[in-house]
């Protein structure tokens, strides 16, 4: 449903009998949504050059679509933010229009009303844009990392010259790939349809585990296969198979930027060096810090994901020549520690994510099931990662994680703080 406010329909302001004029209501104004902007050090994959990028970091409520689709252009055109420290939705849709006016020459003909415009359409694909900043509707095929359903949202990335690309991918010699391909056609939404609905038939034995009712043997049949089927998408509910993490480290080239979706959720992928992956970091939380720019993305559940510099260096560990190999072990967990807490407070956000996406799903369907993300095990972290893990504010977060493994420049943040209290002028 639509928030827009049909200006027509609002009846004008009247005056009353004893001429009082009354006051007519106005729609509140849109709330501007401001995304801090991050510096990098980055080497150009067209030129071989270092340069300096800014790139989008997203707040808990951000577009992942919109912040995505922004820093892949930044990181592999000429598309550029400008310098300062944070940026609007308003401002990033303006800067995409004007890229695309730049790089797309006129079609041929115009786009029927409703249909799924073409690449070239540019009024077609300026119109929506804005969906950008509230979140795309898109439709895996679960063949190949590239496939997805022709949608208007598929087109606006490919308008950009921009890859979309998943890893929510089938074994094609397993009993699972014959059931995608003969009952769903490859499709997620068909597959959700397909459970749902043998859910139904069989009175909740697919999802609700209902006691059930009696069938036929065709029906049985249907019904096995829809269990099946939701056991294989329940068991990948982090929307990443071993098969489809395969095909993205061998499929894309070297030096490779696109837009992954994994998780209900769009991030900016890098494929680097003999099949590494990379995902740039765009979590607020880590705005200021220079030291976290990449994730590994290595395994399925992300259980031994590391971050990075800009230089793809994992975090605290010294590169120059003067290293010292003896490092101690105390500081090693420290690193870990940070590195986690990190991880897990990306995870949180990754939960609240899925919460705003269960409204998406079919009436009756279970809410564990399809969109559910893993529970990440705590057994073995470090002490200090525990106590750190976010349960408070984004503020608050931030602040903690720079007592707990930045003491130095916590001290002397306090410090400043306390000198400039100090010197205050203060008028009773």
């Amino acid at each position: 449903m639509s928030d827009h406010i049909d200006k027509e329909s609002t009846p004008p302001a009247t005056e009353s009998e004893g001429n009082t004029p009354l006051l007519s209501a106005s729609p509140a104004p849109k709330k501007v949504q401001e995304y801090r902007l991050k510096d990098i050090q980055w080497r150009d994959t067209r030129t071989g050059t270092r340069r300096n990028v800014k790139i989008v970091t997203q707040n808990e409520n951000g577009p992942c679509p919109l912040i995505a689709l922004t820093n892949v252009l930044t990181l592999s055109t000429n598309f550029t933010i400008p310098s300062k420290r944070t940026t609007t939705d308003e401002e990033l849709l303006g800067l995409l229009a004007n890229h695309l006016l730049l790089r797309t020459e006129p079609p041929s003909a115009p786009a029927e009303e409703g249909s799924v415009p073409a690449e070239n359409d540019v009024n077609a694909v300026l119109s929506l844009l804005p969906t950008l900043s509230k979140g795309l509707d898109v439709d895996l095929q679960f063949s190949h990392i590239y496939d997805f359903a022709v949608t208007p949202a598929f087109m606006l990335f490919r308008a950009f010259g921009v890859d979309l690309v998943h890893g929510w991918v089938v074994d094609p010699e397993s009993h699972v790939a014959g059931i995608l391909m003969e009952e769903c056609r490859n499709s997620y939404d068909a597959a959700v349809e397909f459970i749902f609905a043998a859910d139904e038939l069989s009175g909740g034995q697919v999802v609700g585990g209902g006691v059930g009712r009696e069938l036929s043997e065709a029906q049985n049949r249907t019904v096995a296969r829809a269990i099946e089927l939701n056991e294989w998408m329940n068991s990948n509910a982090t929307q990443l198979t071993d098969c489809g993490l395969h095909s993205l480290g061998t499929m894309l080239p070297e030096g490779h930027l696109c837009v992954l979706f994994r998780n209900n959720h769009f991030s900016t992928l890098y494929r680097r060096g003999t099949g590494e992956l990379y995902l740039l970091c765009t979590d607020d939380v880590v705005a200021g810090d220079e030291r976290i720019v990449w994730e590994t993305l290595s395994d399925v559940r992300q259980n031994g994901a590391r971050f990075l510099d800009s230089m793809f260096r994992p975090i605290g560990r010294e590169t120059t020549e003067d290293y010292v190999c003896e490092s101690s072990g105390a500081s090693e967990q420290i690193d870990e520690d940070y590195a986690l807490a990190l991880r897990l407070h990306e995870e949180e956000r990754g939960k609240g994510l899925q919460v705003r996406q269960m409204d998406r799903m079919p009436p009756g369907m279970d809410a564990g099931g399809l969109y559910g993300v893993p529970v990440v095990t705590r057994e073995g972290e470090g002490r200090l990662a525990k106590a750190i893990y976010r349960s408070e504010s984004d503020e608050n977060f931030s602040r903690r994680m720079t007592d707990a493994f930045l003491p130095h420049e916590a001290a002397a943040a306090k410090q400043k703080k306390k000198t400039s209290n100090a010197d205050r002028c203060i008028i009773c």
